[in-house]
């Protein structure tokens, strides 16, 4: 801080001055905080440098991860048979897959059930006719029944709403416009979902049931459908269930719901929707039209080529940034802000020991008999297309890549990641808590397993009747429970009971407990619902798991490690890189401090040192005054002497 404000200073003795006294304190700043300043500045652009290299780094090993973790070799694609508007259906495969060959028959698709009434000259007009009195119909779906009231005041636009709103949008109604001459429009019923379980039926009543079960009907409530063109055939079902209409023309039920039916691999199936997704996990089937169609799921090689490319691509990016930060120009003496930084030096050569270095690999060749025998292989990433150039970069021949992957994928993919398949899922209940002393009614109660994309209603039995767990031991209980949900034949789930001693009794006798434990290891999501206290009388609480792919121990997997060891900013394991990062963030936090402490130093000497400065010239300007004085007097008594 200048002290130009003690502009005072000096007028007597012209040599302590405001000039002097700055151009002292400046020095002093250059010799003691300039040098603070100078450090902070090289350990802030080191820190840019390294943001900038740390950047590329993670993305550079975001490309090493996709081929480490087997996620890229996870990838699946589908060829059929019969592709565009031609084919009778569609699958799509997710990731880890089994690679496999699909044979499909679609007899018939599975269709909504669709009404329409008679023409009707506008949307305004009143649904109930002069002198017809306000009444109910209802609509019956499955287990479900809709009651609609109709009144003097109903007019078909507010019948379309009444519907949709009853139904909660399960029956949709819609007021079409079709154009036909003089009654230019139509009502239409039609089931949000497909198949023979959204079947609409109608009854002509309010819904309420006699005393032998069948629904109540009334003459108002079939004079209403009779204004849509709908007479009910009493004769196809019984009054428990609701009715068809008499349509011998087709005029009225255009669309009948109807079942998807088709065959996988010669066998029959029966389906509610024309979206399969329960024929394996990670697979959907979408059926399209009647028609056969064959599907063969492969690995997808075409993402592991463009894996490679990403990969090739990102550590030149890589290889570029390093080069700038490090770089040194003998001409100019000027250096890169990492140059000389061994951790930051060494990063390329550790790249490229862990990336071409040969690994032995368990693979099988022909015999002389041409029969497949176990052997050992010794593979590098030069076998696979990807070279070093004499510059640094790396280069990339996808057709050598392609020959080479087309040899054993399976070896390729332990070469890369060194894993295949999915971790164990593994969710166990407590046996603490689950004592089954006591039988457990699921009536209203949710009881949910979701497993292969598919979800299964565990409070019913697999006929749809209620479930109840009795048993006359607690063992016994348990053991029904397991044999309950295996009775649903849930693909790939394992489903098990573990006995354990959770405690003694006041005789000393040891007290048992069964924990029920779900296993698999095809990779499929599962989650348990339901409803609390049900499931803690099972030792069981909510839950979701998502299985990850197995770690591997592949060359990009070793690569992997290699770039943590450097990238990580997990405290139990930082890498190298963020270490040092957070070591020049402490040093300028501590030089900030002893900078701001020397320089208030500084400011209090200086501002000590003007004050003083200050009655030194005072004192120098007195003396001045009084020599002069006395200069004075001696001049006068000259003059008189002479």
């Amino acid at each position: 801080m200048a002290l130009g404000s003690l502009g005072s200073i000096g007028i007597a003795s012209s040599v302590l001055t405001t000039e002097t006294l700055n151009k002292l304190k400046e020095a002093e700043e250059g010799n003691i905080i300039k040098p603070y300043t100078t450090k902070m500045e090289k350990n802030t652009a080191k820190q840019t440098a390294i943001t900038e290299l740390n950047t590329k780094l993670l993305s550079f090993q975001t490309a090493v991860s996709s081929l480490g973790d087997a996620t890229a070799f996870a990838k699946r694609t589908v060829n059929a048979s019969v592709t565009g508007d031609s084919a009778a259906a569609s699958l799509s495969a997710s990731s880890g897959v089994s690679t496999q060959s699909l044979s499909v028959k679609v007899d018939q698709i599975a269709q909504k059930d669709v009404f329409q009434s008679k023409g009707i000259t506008a949307d305004t007009d009143r649904v109930l006719q002069s002198g017809q009195n306000a009444t109910s119909f209802t609509i019956v779906q499955g287990n479900s029944k809709y009651t609609i009231r109709v009144d003097a005041n109903t007019t078909y636009a507010d019948l379309a709403e009444k519907i949709n709103s009853a139904t909660s949008g399960n029956v949709q109604a819609k007021l079409v416009k079709t154009g036909e001459a003089n009654t230019p429009y139509r009502l239409t019923l039609s089931s949000k979902e497909t198949g023979t379980d959204n079947a609409i039926k109608l009854v002509d009543g309010d819904g309420t049931l006699d005393k032998a079960g069948n629904f109540n009907s009334t003459q108002a409530s079939a004079d209403l459908l009779a204004n849509l063109g709908w007479e009910l055939d009493k004769t196809t079902t019984n009054g428990k269930e609701g009715y068809a209409i008499k349509d011998p023309n087709g005029e009225y039920h255009i669309k009948k719901a109807q079942n998807a039916e088709f065959t996988l691999d010669g066998v029959k199936m029966i389906r509610q929707s024309n979206e399969v997704k329960d024929i394996g996990a990670g697979l959907t089937l979408t059926l399209k039209k009647a028609g056969e169609i064959n599907f063969d799921i492969k690995q997808d090689t075409e993402a592991l080529g463009t894996a490679m490319e990403e990969l090739v691509e990102k550590y030149n990016d890589l290889m570029t940034q390093l080069e700038t930060a490090t770089k040194y120009d003998t001409e100019t003496g000027v250096a890169g802000e990492l140059q000389g930084l061994s951790i930051v030096t060494s990063i390329r050569s550790n790249i490229v020991n862990s990336l071409f270095q040969s690994q032995a690999v368990e693979g099988t060749e022909l015999d002389e008999n041409g029969n497949s025998k176990a052997t050992t292989v010794m593979l590098s990433m030069q076998d696979f297309g990807l070279t070093l150039s004499q510059t640094g970069t790396l280069s990339f021949d996808k057709s050598t890549f392609d020959e080479k992957i087309a040899e054993d994928i399976d070896l390729a993919e332990r070469f890369f990641a060194g894993t295949s398949g999915f971790e164990e899922l593994e969710v166990t209940g407590s046996a603490t808590q689950a004592k089954f002393d006591a039988d457990i009614d699921f009536t209203g109660k949710e009881f949910k397993i979701t497993f292969n994309d598919k979800t299964y209603d565990l409070s019913k039995d697999k006929d749809g009747n209620v479930f109840e767990l009795k048993g006359g031991t607690p063992e016994e209980r348990a053991q029904k429970l397991i044999d309950h949900i295996n009775s649903f034949g849930i693909e790939d789930l394992k489903v098990s009971m573990q006995e354990l001693t959770i405690g003694v009794d006041a005789k000393g006798d040891p007290v048992k407990g069964y924990a029920i434990k779900f296993k698999s290891d095809n990779g499929s999501d599962f989650e348990l619902t339901g409803d609390k206290d049900v499931l803690e009388k099972m030792g069981l609480e909510a839950t979701k798991v998502t299985p990850q792919i197995e770690q591997g121990t592949g060359v990009f997997a070793d690569l992997k490690s290699v770039l943590e060891g450097v990238t990580s900013t997990k405290s139990a394991s930082k890498g190298s890189l963020t270490l040092y990062s957070e070591q020049l963030t402490a040093e300028n936090k501590a030089m900030k401090e002893s900078k701001e402490k020397s320089q208030a130093s500084i400011d209090a000497r200086y501002e000590t040192m003007a004050e003083q400065w200050i009655q030194y010239d005072r004192i120098i300007s007195k003396l001045q005054t009084q020599g002069q004085y006395i200069t004075q007097m001696i001049n006068a008594q000259n003059s008189n002497s002479q």
